[in-house]
């Protein structure tokens, strides 16, 4: 594979942009489903997320002007690597996996942790110490999640051979060197 790493960086600055703008919209419905007693809250909240919309908007379309004044002079370095596609697919899946796994555990490690404060509170009131059904589910949600992550990373060989086979490609000698074992083909 040939590339350059001006395009390399374009990309992961596109994505970083697409994650940022995802990532935006989905905390943005708290602010209408969580109102404040003052409209103060709200039109702030909106105008930061206007904002951070607005700047991964500008990274999509001009990531260039990052990856320039991140590389400065090197813009033309050729990268060459000898992974196959199939390679690729191994790590992405594999790297995805450890991501969902890790942020998962680490959300629902700081959910318990609002878990805690809540029945705490709850003490000090005097109240029942219930937490209600909602908290429970993003507990069950992030743990299965984690679970789900786990397994793509660890399955994540056995993925891409699947993948391989859907797609309906002849078996190759690069995917019998990245299994350690030898191919045949059925006719």
């Amino acid at each position: 594979m040939k590339t350059t790493l001006y395009t390399v960086l374009c990309v992961a600055i596109r994505l970083g942009a697409v994650f940022m703008a995802v990532g935006l919209l989905e905390r943005g419905f708290d602010i209408f489903f969580y109102p404040s007693q003052d409209g103060h809250y709200s039109a702030g909240a909106l105008w930061l997320e206007g904002a951070g919309l607005l700047v991964a908007f500008a990274l999509w379309l001009w990531p260039n002007i990052l990856v320039w004044w991140a590389i400065g002079r090197n813009r033309h370095e050729v990268l060459e690597s000898s992974i196959s596609a199939y390679q690729l697919q191994y790590i992405a899946l594999s790297v995805l996996g450890a991501s969902l796994f890790i942020s998962s555990i680490s959300a629902c490690l700081g959910h318990f942790v609002v878990i805690l404060i809540i029945l705490r509170h709850s003490a000090y009131e005097g109240a029942p110490n219930t937490v209600s059904a909602t908290e429970w589910h993003w507990v069950i949600q992030y743990a299965a999640t984690a679970a789900a992550g786990a397994a793509l990373a660890l399955g994540s060989r056995g993925l891409v051979g699947l993948l391989h086979r859907l797609r309906g490609y002849p078996q190759t000698a690069d995917m019998a060197a990245d299994n350690g074992a030898s191919v045949t083909q059925d006719d």
